[in-house]
């Protein structure tokens, strides 16, 4: 369903927009990039025509980013908490008004047959104890032709993420259902063909049409 988020006050958006900023200063020492990788597996997915859904919105940083670049963007996440996170971060990018947030399972998704263009599912992986529901949503919702763009950190990466969380008394969660390499036989199960691969901003990036 639609989620609505709780309007913010002025002061909460800005207090919120300063720790971003204060994150990805703390990733850019240790080694990544958040914000040029993000642009990195945008730009992966070639030309943006909506509608795009973005699957697993956490920060929202995905979808931000493509709303930045003037195209409509439905979000969707099971987490509350995450998506109303989201929400501020869209609302200091002053991009709020281009993203439709849902609150829901990936594994179901509350969209029609054939609905977008393209997809987007960016640093969700490891989180997932299964993928194979997803991917087959995934496929359904898409058109003919239409692209999907899946994402996950890679093995660098994820060094850095758990060094991140060590430091600050955390533990960095991983399912690992299934690894990036696996992800390309996989989605060919689903009437998803790998169109191409790319590895850079401690990012691993697999672009795959529906056939």
């Amino acid at each position: 369903m639609i989620y609505k988020p709780t309007e913010p006050a002025a002061d909460e958006v800005l207090r919120n927009r300063q720790r971003n900023i204060e994150r990805n200063t703390l990733y850019l020492e240790q080694g990544i990039d958040r914000e040029r990788g993000i642009s990195f597996i945008i730009d992966s997915a070639g030309p943006l025509e909506p509608p795009v859904l973005d699957i697993g919105t956490g920060k929202g940083m995905a979808a931000i980013e493509m709303a930045r670049r003037g195209v409509p963007v439905t979000s969707i996440d099971v987490s509350e908490a995450e998506l109303q996170m989201a929400f501020l971060n869209a609302r200091a990018a002053r991009v709020d008004s281009n993203i439709r947030f849902y609150i829901g399972d990936a594994k179901k998704l509350p969209f029609e047959d054939g609905r977008f263009n393209l997809v987007t599912m960016v640093n969700v992986l490891h989180h997932l104890d299964e993928v194979e529901d997803i991917f087959a949503e995934v496929s359904r919702v898409l058109v003919p032709k239409g692209r999907f763009i899946v994402a996950d950190f890679t093995a660098d990466g994820f060094e850095i993420l758990d060094r991140i969380h060590r430091n600050e008394g955390r533990i960095h969660d991983r399912m690992n259902a299934v690894e990036m390499d696996e992800v390309s036989d996989l989605l060919g199960r689903f009437g998803l063909e790998c169109r191409g691969r790319d590895a850079r901003f401690h990012e691993h990036v697999i672009l795959a049409e529906k056939v």
